[in-house]
């Protein structure tokens, strides 16, 4: 009985929604599928596998969510009142037609009319996608990860009236991450795959032409660089011989798999493009280095009109030739490897160039493949605060001709919220224009659960830092933790993150729920990560590795239980170079031996006597003993030499006793520092007449790519002398095995010790 009576319409609409919710089978608008506890429709599909499995999807979780079986059908069943119809077959004709009529493969329509749900797609895996679709947005069941689901409890299950056709922003959608290798939630999610691919996947010129299979015979095939043909660098293309051998050769492979429509060309990972006259005019006419490239590809469409040739627009070659257009069959890959991430491109006047290029691209074709990066990929486990710029970046793409988006994130490994990320960039790439708050906190709440809170605190300040400093903070994907220690990573917020994490991770203990506390875990090792490596790269009173002449049992503490977290939840691998935690560890603990054992040069006079580059400035005689070793990357606390030998020269101000020097060099070949092909110590009571006491000869012919802090301790009998000089020489140029033949070389080196 009422109370008072009803005042106005909005009143009487109130009541009527609240009584439609309490007794569902009142609503005649809704569609039921279960009502106390009974099924209230039936399912009906076609003849076809395909419908049957989609059908299996829909009647599952139903029954998860209530209890209740639904029946499948071949023929619309009178024993139910509702009826789910799956499948183009059952639309009714003017819904068919408006699908039919839309461009893109993916689409669906999720309808209803009268007792009748239509779920239907324009192929059959869009009648999937269509099936997922009303089971998040309108039954609120949520898909986070291969093995992760939401699945809300009801007894009684209806949809409300809808009538939507949904279409993808892309009709290719991948965002690179551990979910898209797995089936269910691929599926869920709609993300595409690379069945329609030949077996090459982007920098495919070492692959068509094997410089070990032609190169010696053929070194015209290959880069003249500063006068030479280089086995390791680009083809040349101006050279009409290359481009029948990639006509050849790729025939060949697409006799292997002629059902693939798209197929890789395109340049290695590396600049050394050809010089030669050839090429040189190329480049000239076309108004880029780009315009060879399109040449070639523009070739070998019109000896392949059915088949799709793909070639990069990256490093050298981002930019758009002119008087050269690219065939509608050339599909132009298009990268953004160089870009600042802490502020959208459209907006960010470090992007410019990127911008306009894209704009150029975009005015040449419509068949562009977006190629965005969006993880930190030296340190998967460094927070990454990108979340500001995923929407309008894809916005932005979308906008300028991209029909293909390939996310690149960290591939089958976990890195900073990659669970969150890939849910979020998988739905931005089917709708550009989704409310992202709103996806980001239904994920948080629903997967952290009691631990959200925290972990939504920590987020939120890392990017409300990042929009703080954007206009002169960027955030690089090849970045470390100590490039922001002045930002979002600053000694004082990585405690507070430490105390917010602990808070989750005291709620997921509370809990009972295993499950949760992995997740926790594993959210907090990039903070965990991050107060480390911040800590051991610089001088904070914060965070001291070493407290007095000892180590600090506190940071020791924090290493130890950063690597359990690691192992307890399987995130080991820490960068796409593969280190991995353990190895961290390792590195760490080195680094703590070395600054915190007895050093002579506390009280001595050093002086370099060649020349150190200014390029990376780290303070000179003073970086070799201010306790601070190198890290995994020249770039900070490693004093360099370009193309100079080292010779450093130690005053102890007075004769003592030694009997060990020790010192760090840097590998790291890629950027053309090599270790030093000889190293000698020597003696002196006056400075004048020396006397060597140990050195080593280390030409290396690792052409390992990976980075390594490489450790050279030189023991000898016991010496008594006032100068110790230390000389290390430098290969001077590149070898001729590397892409930098003929350039200087780099020796790095950090710390020296003597005792």
């Amino acid at each position: 009985m009422l109370r008072r009576p009803i005042r106005n319409f909005l009143e009487f609409l109130a009541l009527v929604l609240m009584i439609s919710a309490a007794f569902p089978g009142l609503s005649q608008s809704h569609v039921q599928f279960t009502s106390k506890g009974k099924a209230a429709a039936t399912i009906v599909i076609t003849r076809d596998e395909s419908s049957f499995l989609v059908a299996g999807e829909l009647q599952k979780y139903v029954e998860k969510m209530s209890g209740v079986t639904l029946p499948i059908s071949h023929v619309s069943a009178n024993t139910t009142k509702f009826v789910v119809w799956i499948g183009k077959t059952w639309l009714p004709a003017q819904k068919r037609e408006q699908l039919d009529a839309d461009s893109m493969a993916d689409a669906f329509i999720i309808y209803t009319h009268e007792n009748h749900l239509y779920l239907a797609g324009k192929n059959p895996a869009g009648d999937r996608y269509a099936v997922y679709t009303l089971l998040e947005e309108y039954l609120g069941c949520m898909k986070f990860n291969g093995e992760e689901e939401f699945i809300p409890v009801q007894k009684n299950i209806s949809v409300p009236p809808v009538d939507k056709l949904y279409s993808p922003a892309f009709p290719f959608r991948i965002p690179a991450f551990e979910g898209r290798w797995n089936e269910s939630f691929a599926q869920w999610h709609k993300i595409s795959n690379f069945s329609d691919w030949g077996r090459w996947w982007v920098h495919s010129f070492n692959r068509l032409v094997p410089p070990e299979e032609y190169f010696d015979e053929h070194p015209e095939y290959f880069a003249l660089v500063d006068g030479r043909r280089l086995k390791d660098g680009q083809l040349c293309l101006g050279n009409p011989a290359v481009i029948d051998l990639l006509k050849e050769n790729l025939a060949k492979e697409i006799a292997l798999n002629p059902s693939a429509t798209y197929w890789s060309v395109s340049q290695n990972d590396c600049y050394n493009y050809c010089e030669c006259d050839l090429c040189q005019k190329m480049y000239a006419d076309y108004g880029a280095y780009s315009g060879a490239y399109i040449h070639m590809a523009n070739e070998l469409a019109r000896a392949f009109p059915d088949k799709q040739i793909s070639t990069l627009a990256y490093q050298f070659t981002r930019e758009a030739p002119k008087n050269i257009r690219p065939l509608p069959n050339v599909n132009i890959m298009f990268c953004s490897i160089e870009c600042n991430r802490s502020m959208p491109l459209a907006e960010d006047p470090r992007s410019a160039g990127f911008v306009k290029d894209m704009k150029d691209w975009a005015a040449l074709s419509d068949n562009l493949f977006i190629w965005d990066y969006v993880v930190q990929f030296s340190n998967f486990l460094t927070p990454f605060p990108n979340f500001e710029v995923l929407q309008p970046n894809i916005q932005f793409f979308r906008d300028h001709h991209g029909k293909q988006m390939f996310q690149q994130g960290s591939g089958r490994n976990w890195s900073d919220m990659s669970d969150l990320k890939q849910y979020l960039i998988a739905k931005l790439l089917w709708d550009p224009d989704i409310n992202v708050d709103s996806v980001i906190n239904r994920f948080m709440t629903t997967y952290y659960l009691d631990a959200a809170p925290f972990i939504q605190t920590c987020f939120d300040t890392v990017h409300a830092c990042v929009q703080r400093d954007k206009a002169t903070q960027g955030l690089d994907i090849y970045g470390f933790p100590v490039y922001y220690k002045n930002s979002f990573l600053a000694p004082r917020l990585l405690l507070f993150y430490e105390g917010q994490m602990d808070k989750a991770e005291t709620a997921a203990r509370n809990s009972g729920n295993p499950q949760l506390l992995a997740k926790v875990q594993r959210a907090r090792l990039p903070y965990d990560f991050a107060l480390i490596d911040i800590a051991i790269n610089t001088h904070t009173d914060l965070l001291p590795w070493i407290v007095g002449e000892k180590v600090n049992p506190v940071m020791l503490d924090r290493l130890e239980k950063f690597i359990a977290r690691s192992r307890n939840t399987g995130t080991e691998v820490i960068s796409e170079r593969n280190r991995r935690t353990d190895d961290y560890r390792e590195f760490v603990l080195k680094r703590l031996e070395r600054i915190s054992a007895p050093n002579k040069l506390d009280q001595a006079i050093v002086t370099i006597q060649t020349l150190h580059s200014p390029k990376y400035p780290v303070g000179g005689e003073k970086a070799l003993n201010d306790r601070l070793l190198g890290g995994l990357h020249f770039q900070f606390n490693w004093l360099g030499f370009e193309g100079e030998d080292m010779v450093v020269m130690v005053d102890l101000r007075k004769s003592d006793t030694m009997t060990k020097v020790s010192m760090n060099f840097l590998k790291a070949v890629e950027s053309w520092v090599f270790l030093p092909v000889e190293i000698s110590i020597e003696v002196s009571d006056d400075g004048i007449k020396w006397k060597q006491v140990a050195s080593q000869s280390n030409i290396s012919t690792d052409q390992n790519y990976l980075e390594i802090s490489t450790p050279y301790n030189f023991k000898f009998d016991p010496v008594v002398a006032r100068f110790v000089r230390i000389t290390a020489l430098n290969m001077k140029t590149c070898p001729d095995w590397h892409r930098g033949f003929g350039k200087p070389s780099w020796i790095f080196v950090d710390e020296i010790i003597i005792n």
